[in-house]
């Protein structure tokens, strides 16, 4: 009998090893047939982003206004205290949006307010990039873009987004803020150089009245290798065509119309694609959530990049690594990442392999920039006229390090912007 129970056992366990080996099998095929069929989304699906990837579209810089007027710079944008602060912010409520256009003054005049804090953007976001940010729901019906939030922590009640692009304040009205509780935080922030904000081609800019003393940082350098933009923007490795172009190494999807170029002499990768369905978005959000779509596919860290400049309306966006507040340049030709939209929709994107890692100590002393004023007067007295160029910033040059190159030392200059990019004033001086 026991011998029987044993055999039926024996029979059972057979017949069931028998049939999760043809699910297996099954799903086997499943999954290589999904594979087969996988294509980077088209431009067309590009849905609204997920609350942690817009940490990329954060702001980088934090401004204190003093009850007597005076600004500082905050230092150290992970502080603890700044965390706090946006606690309070995203337990506040935010309503009656209205907006107004005003002088370059009224500009001013607002981001001069007395006993506030300043978020400072590099370049103007969308009003609802910051509702996921802070889980608020200011002008939902009506879009609109800022590249300054003031958080006045006066008895007024009321904070503004401040569009120094179009000359526009949304002003809005903020209940369960605990003021005290913010600006105690906000005298708090680490902070050693003044600013203030300036008229300048006719449009208001951050101002550096005296010379700012920036420090060197260095880090070890981590290379991200260039098959993996391949496998998350170009689908399947088996359905690729790759060819070289001189030192370049080309990646073509066929199906797609899409492609990735490497080039190994910039360490930077290059999706161009020119898929059928493509469409260019026909507002500024939309084409912001196109290029944070295919983002989103590399699945990548992005803890150091921010969203740094749009031209075109959004057809041209540039993000940068930040260190302490500042941009870097020269990380590759075109910043961290920059995408380009034609008219068609097709989109232009190159990725720079190379991305900061651990910081390493480094013996080099501060670096000593002179104030915007002085700046202005040296392309001046080159003989540089405001038409000659766009916008002037101090930032962080990517340099590596003579002695290795697994390290990178970031060194602070003034940087211009010209109709040919960016590049050092020194630099550009030295042409003239």
């Amino acid at each position: 009998m026991r011998n029987k129970q044993k055999i039926l056992q024996s029979v059972l366990l057979n017949a069931l090893l028998v049939l999760l080996l043809v699910i297996s099998v099954v799903l086997t095929g499943f999954i290589f047939s999904s594979f087969g069929k996988n294509e980077a989304p088209d431009q067309a699906t590009a849905q609204q982003p997920e609350k942690q990837l817009l940490e990329i579209f954060r702001p980088t810089q934090y401004i204190v206004s003093q009850a007597d007027g005076s600004q500082q710079l905050a230092m150290h944008a992970d502080d603890a205290r700044l965390k706090k602060i946006r606690t309070a912010i995203t337990n506040a409520k935010l309503t009656d949006a209205q907006t107004k256009t005003v002088s370059v003054a009224g500009i001013k005049k607002v981001l001069a307010t007395k006993k506030s804090q300043i978020f400072r953007y590099p370049d103007v976001v969308p009003i609802s990039y910051f509702n996921i940010r802070y889980d608020q729901n200011v002008s939902t019906r009506k879009n609109f873009n800022f590249d300054y939030f003031v958080v006045a922590l006066d008895r007024s009640n009321n904070s503004y987004f401040v569009n120094t692009k179009t000359n526009q304040i949304t002003t809005v009205k903020v209940s369960k803020l605990d003021r005290n509780a913010v600006w105690e935080q906000s005298k708090k922030l680490p902070k050693n150089m003044n600013i203030n904000f300036k008229a300048h081609q006719g449009r208001v800019m951050l101002n550096y009245p005296k010379n700012i003393t920036l420090p060197v940082y260095s880090y070890l350098v981590t290379r991200r290798d260039p098959k993996t933009y391949v496998s998350a923007l170009l689908g399947t490795i088996n359905q690729l065509n790759v060819t070289q172009d001189g030192d370049k190494t080309v990646y073509t999807n066929k199906l797609n119309n899409q492609k990735i170029i490497y080039d190994p002499d910039w360490e930077t990768v290059t999706f161009e694609d020119h898929n059928l369905k493509n469409k260019l978005p026909k507002n500024y959000i939309d084409r912001l959530n196109t290029g944070l779509s295919q983002i989103s596919l590399l699945q990548s860290d992005f803890t150091d990049t921010r969203f740094y400049e749009s031209q075109q309306n959004g057809q041209k966006i540039t993000f940068r690594t930040y260190v302490e507040g500042f941009p870097v340049y020269f990380q590759s030709e075109i910043g961290a990442v920059h995408m380009t939209m034609d008219k068609h929709g097709n989109l232009t994107s190159t990725y720079s392999l190379n991305e900061i890692g651990v910081p390493v100590p480094n013996s080099q002393p501060d670096v000593v920039l002179p104030s915007t004023t002085e700046v202005i007067k040296q392309l001046t007295d080159a003989g540089v006229q405001e038409k000659d160029y766009d916008f002037i910033t101090p930032g962080y040059e990517w340099r590596l390090d003579k002695d290795s190159q697994a390290a990178v030392n970031m060194e602070p200059t003034w940087m211009i912007e010209t109709h040919t990019g960016w590049q050092s004033v020194s630099s550009y001086l030295k042409t003239r």
